[in-house]
């Protein structure tokens, strides 16, 4: 067991800290509702904090019954929510905490349930699980679009904020616009004022789009589809790959067989048509990401909604690759902008838009490639 002394530290910086630092380098500007949010996120850091301390001294776990008010930041894309939510995370001084992509969890969540089929209260044990692992729990892009997962949230939801877990939430949208229209919305609507009770609710939308703001783009992505741009892509997966094995057959991912342009250890080439307009699921671009590190991706047509089923797959895997800061590289019909020509996923689409920016800029290019988690929690737990 690792030396207890060492799981808190009094110089770990604190979310108002880390802002004031984001405001000192120039990568924030001064922001009002910023602002509110790193306040309240100052607040249950506190909190949690404290009663992490209080535990330690007395040997023993967080009392269930002494719970931190958590933190729902909505807004458009590009606002700071994740950045804020990620600084708030760093200075938790602890280890019982989750900082997942919420399909992630929700992934886990259908998974541990398939595992207990058969058994009685089966979301009690998972529920269990998830109390033994984190007391706070951040996710990331909150946003509910099945039946499925609203009936589970709504049982789950309960279960975790009776056992003192505290919420800290990033989304697009407002609470009472969660799973709107959905089927059967009604029996979800308590789930809404569980969370509007137990957590501050804040719009950090000023306006400001802080990734545009500060990007400074490469050559990542080049449209439209024609030889130039795909002389001009087989050039980049070239230079990549000089100096490794090579190989052109198919991969296998998640049992299903992925035909390959040509790929490496870490470097994967596939045409648009493979990796979105057949079947794939969330748990197969997880499974990308994990392996590589770098993807180039060729062919990208004009996103309509008579392909539906492509773009949303496209989505999760901008989403997943964004995660877990995989390189893209791509060739398409038109510009990031203009892409997207249907309506259905027109609000979707917003964020991918904004990542595919984001992913071009030389603070993304310099980030380490993140491993997807072997289980639920990051780190061991904390006892």
């Amino acid at each position: 067991m690792s030396n207890m002394n060492n799981l808190y530290s009094t110089e770990v910086l604190t979310p108002a800290m880390r802002y004031q630092q984001a405001l000192d380098s120039g990568q924030f500007s001064p922001d009002v509702e910023q602002a509110k949010a790193v306040e309240a996120l100052d607040q249950v850091c506190q909190d949690l904090t404290q009663r992490y301390k209080a535990s330690k001294k007395a040997f023993r776990r967080f009392r269930r019954q002494h719970t931190a008010q958590g933190v729902y930041m909505w807004g458009g894309v590009g606002r700071g929510k994740t950045w804020l939510m990620d600084q708030f995370y760093e200075s938790i001084p602890f280890r019982r905490k989750i900082r997942m992509h919420f399909h992630h969890f929700m992934q886990h969540v259908h998974q541990e349930l398939n595992k207990l089929s058969g058994q009685r209260n089966p979301l009690d044990i998972v529920a269990e699980q998830i109390y033994r692992d984190a007391v706070v729990i951040c996710f990331d892009e909150f946003f509910v679009s099945n039946v499925q997962d609203a009936m589970i949230l709504s049982d789950l939801f309960q279960k975790l904020f009776s056992r003192g877990i505290t919420l800290i939430a990033t989304s697009n949208i407002e609470p009472d616009g969660l799973y709107k229209n959905g089927i059967h919305r009604d029996r979800f609507v308590p789930t809404i004022e569980l969370v509007k009770k137990s957590c501050v609710v804040l719009n950090v939308d000023s306006g400001v789009d802080y990734r545009l703001r500060v990007l400074k783009q490469s050559q990542l992505f080049k449209h439209p589809l024609n030889r130039e741009h795909e002389v001009w892509i087989e050039e980049r997966f070239n230079t990549l790959t000089a100096t490794q094995v090579v190989s052109v057959e198919p991969i296998i991912i998640n049992d299903r067989t992925v035909s390959t342009r040509a790929h490496t250890e870490d470097i994967l080439w596939c045409d648009f048509s493979e990796l979105c307009l057949k079947p794939r699921s969330p748990a197969d671009f997880i499974e990308i990401a994990n392996t590589y590190n770098t993807v180039l991706v060729s062919n990208v047509p004009h996103l309509t909604d008579q392909l539906n089923d492509g773009t949303r797959r496209f989505i999760y895997l901008v989403d997943e690759f964004y995660d877990r800061r995989v390189k893209l590289i791509l060739t398409s019909e038109d510009s990031i902008l203009h892409l997207y020509q249907g309506e259905k996923l027109a609000f979707e689409i917003e964020r991918t838009r904004s990542r595919l920016l984001e992913m071009q800029s030389e603070d993304y290019l310099h980030a380490e490639h993140r491993l997807a988690e072997a289980n639920l929690v990051e780190q061991q737990k904390l006892i």
